[in-house]
């Protein structure tokens, strides 16, 4: 009777040690992320990364969009699971150094007391990750929704970098436009106000005002924008120019979507009132609450505009036959 003896596989005998490496960095993200206390931020006491970014995104309205990050990222992986499933598993020892790497900058901004090197670190530490268990190819096929987590970070000193000169901005575009078309107005700070009439008697912003605050001037809906727009240009277009063209095509958009908003509450004010059209900020009316939609309503439409005019007009490569 003969007897055969079978040869282990060596990719079973390596199975064991990948899934405890892969359970231990797991958990080590969880300690480092979600767990240890990293930085102060803006508070005064340090607080885990994940602490720090959920109290802004619960606490501040421009960054609220950073709670579907997770889930679109998750959808981006399941959009991309057949190619994916196609790639083979190579992992590669350079993610192992990587990681170090990237813990290193974690070590950095711990020292500096500074949030903004935790987002980087944590970028890295999933791509090295990615890399080491998986290989370059895996890496590479999802390189964008590593780089899409990036768009979960919230940058509250942007708010004070942008906001003001873009009320600024609106504001002067706006009081161009109403004079364009023969609403006589001026410019005072950020505010659009009517031009004095003597003869009726009217001082100026009698007739109508209107302040550009901070969530007309675009910076509340600029960087959800530019999320929607990076994951539409990345689902629906071919080229990479028209992936970036889309993305960049966001920050206009934001900027005629909320001068769309400004004209639509000057001209609400002149017809129904500020207390109808405005309100306050504490207390906003409805016709102000809709305008908000508006900005959204131009902007994807002018997203999917520039989308179908990249599709349409741009020269379709040769088969050779």
């Amino acid at each position: 009777m003969n007897s055969t003896t079978v040869a282990p596989d060596w990719r079973a005998s390596l199975a064991v040690p990948n899934i405890v490496a892969a359970l231990a960095s797991i958990v080590m993200a969880y300690a480092l992320f979600a767990w240890f206390p990293y930085a102060s931020g803006y508070g005064a006491t340090r607080a885990s990364m994940f602490e720090f970014m959920s109290w802004i995104w619960k606490n501040n309205p421009e960054w609220e969009h950073c709670w579907l990050v997770p889930l679109a990222v998750i959808g981006l992986i399941y959009y991309r699971r057949k190619a994916l499933a196609a790639l083979p598993v190579e992992g590669s020892w350079l993610g192992l150094a990587a990681l170090l790497g990237s813990l290193f900058l974690y070590w950095v901004g711990y020292l500096a007391d500074n949030v903004y090197v935790g987002y980087a670190s944590l970028l890295g530490f999933v791509g090295s990750l990615v890399l080491w268990f998986l290989g370059w190819r895996w890496l590479i096929a999802l390189a964008f929704p590593i780089a899409f987590l990036a768009f979960m970070f919230p940058l509250p000193f942007m708010d004070n970098l942008l906001a003001f000169p873009l009320r600024i901005f609106m504001s002067t575009v706006s009081v161009g436009f109403l004079n364009l078309i023969g609403l006589s107005c001026l410019q005072q700070g950020t505010a659009i106000v009517s031009v004095p009439d003597f003869a009726a008697g009217l001082a100026a912003g009698e007739r109508f005002a209107v302040d550009v605050a901070d969530p007309c001037s675009g910076i509340r809906s600029l960087f959800a924008l530019m999320m929607v727009s990076a994951l539409y240009g990345y689902i629906a277009m071919d080229k990479p120019w028209q992936k970036w063209v889309v993305f960049l095509s966001s920050i206009p958009l934001a900027v005629a979507g909320n001068f769309a908003r400004i004209i639509m509450l000057t001209l609400g004010t002149i017809a129904l009132g500020p207390d109808v059209a405005i309100g306050s900020i504490e207390e906003p009316t409805t016709f102000h609450m809709l305008s908000g939609f508006l900005v959204f309503g131009v902007a994807l439409g002018g997203m999917l505009g520039v989308g179908w005019l990249l599709q349409r007009f741009t020269p379709q490569a040769k088969s050779n036959s």
